[in-house]
């Protein structure tokens, strides 16, 4: 007996594979040094945890039309952790890639969702990913990671909606709230590279 095209079709569009979309993200490591003694300085790094799924991690977010990578590293770091930092070198210091799937369930559990304004790239993306058709979609993301220094703001109290919390922690302290090894390896590339910069091993990090 032969199949039916409508089975057929249907067998097809079922075992189809979910076409591959790409996001490009930028974030910071931001860190700030406080002189203890007369030649050894505390270094202490900012991170936030997220209201979405509740994990320690890097300030971060997607890069928006018009704008460079490192300018939406430091916009998002503000936003994000009221704090504002410089960029300590205009190349990223490491870069991060892997896959995930959005479906558009991934942020209704953030109940202070306040989107920036109706066409706001970053809250858009799985509704645009469903619309183009596929409810659950397959990313290839890459986050590039920049080193900056704190110039204000106190992350305690000026936290934006996305994090829960904020604050600064020394390094070991850091690795031990962070959720994700990419990012350990972020921090732990940000702490060698500030040794760099000062030119001295009596870093307290």
């Amino acid at each position: 007996m032969k199949k039916s095209k409508t089975c057929l079709a249907g067998r097809r569009v079922k075992n189809q594979k979910p076409k591959l979309k790409r996001e490009f993200s930028a974030g910071c490591v931001v860190y700030k040094q406080t002189k203890v003694q007369s030649s050894k300085f505390k270094v202490q790094y900012l991170l936030g945890k997220h209201s979405g799924y509740h994990k320690w991690v890097l300030p971060k977010g997607l890069i928006e039309e018009g704008e460079k990578s490192w300018q939406t590293a430091l916009r998002e770091t503000e936003e994000e952790t009221g704090v504002r930092a410089r960029l300590v070198e205009p190349k990223p210091i490491h870069k991060e890639q892997y896959f995930f799937y959005a479906t558009y369930k991934d942020f209704k559990g953030i109940a202070d969702f306040s989107p920036r304004s109706k066409n706001d790239q970053s809250t858009r993306r799985v509704a645009k990913y469903q619309e183009q058709g596929g409810g659950k979609t397959k990313v290839l993301k890459t986050v590039s990671f920049y080193l900056a220094e704190h110039i204000s703001g106190d992350p305690e109290k000026d936290h934006g909606w996305e994090m829960e919390a904020a604050g600064w922690f020394t390094y070991q302290q850091a690795l031990a709230k962070m959720a994700f090894q990419g990012e350990k390896e972020v921090l732990e590339k940000a702490k060698k590279k500030i040794r760099e910069l000062n030119g001295q091993p009596k870093l307290l990090i």
